[in-house]
């Protein structure tokens, strides 16, 4: 199965089901980030294939500018080496991933309103931090799928720097490799291994379906309307 089939099943279902899916091959609690990895708003979902952002505290010294060309500069040379990674994301090869950003739950806004347009351009599915937003607001107001452990309004600039692009990181307690499925909502962030991710699927599919039939016989007898949670299901 090709990536882009596994996402569009992956996308069917809810991280409920793909937890459940992950539960039933044994790999109880593995994938499930930290419960501080949360949405910056309610109501959004996301699934890609991992591209995997490493951060590590700076061993540099900033100078104190004399003037704001000084300072730009400045700030231009320590972007360059720390947002080095989207060179991975331009041109078309940004499409279905997420990006996943490993700085040690150090609150830098690495992420912001400017690079996550950017990042829906290049066909980012989202991402998600250990570490800071910031631009919160204008985040939610370009509807941003980005999910972190915490927010700010600081910058990265003499705090961090580049340390690997597409490697094995550990973020919010969980390991992740390059290519494998990252999925966001509501709930948190789960990541399914893809040498496992079709079997997950699999059973997610199931559970899914025995659970919107369920949920139907009971919203008829409560008296609900059908919704399109209930899939196949809500049909009259």
């Amino acid at each position: 199965m090709t990536d882009q089939e596994l996402l569009k099943k992956v996308r069917r279902l809810r991280l409920a089901d793909l937890s459940d899916g992950m539960d039933a091959i044994g790999l109880v609690g593995a994938g499930t980030m930290s419960s501080a990895m949360r949405p910056i708003r309610l109501g959004i979902k996301m699934a890609g294939i991992a591209y995997t952002v490493k951060l590590v505290p700076t061993q540099a010294d900033v100078r104190v500018c004399a003037s704001i060309d000084e300072y730009m500069q400045d700030l231009g040379k320590w972007c360059d080496d720390t947002y080095s990674f989207v060179g991975g994301l331009m041109d078309g090869k940004g499409e279905d991933k997420v990006v996943v950003i490993d700085m040690d739950g150090y609150p830098g806004g690495i992420w912001g309103s400017e690079i996550g347009l950017n990042a829906v351009k290049w066909g980012v599915a989202g991402t998600v931090i250990d570490g800071a937003c910031r631009d919160t607001y204008e985040c939610n107001l370009e509807k941003l799928n980005v999910w972190c452990t915490t927010r700010t309004f600081n910058h990265v600039y003499g705090r961090l720097a580049n340390g690997g692009v597409n490697v094995p990181i550990e973020c919010a307690g969980v390991a992740v490799n390059p290519g494998d499925i990252v999925c966001g909502d509501d709930d948190g962030v789960l990541v399914i291994p893809r040498d496992r991710a079709e079997t997950v699927v699999e059973f997610a599919q199931a559970i899914l379906e025995a659970d919107q039939k369920s949920r139907a016989r009971l919203y008829k007898d409560v008296g609900l309307t059908p919704d399109d949670t209930l899939g196949k299901f809500g049909e009259s």
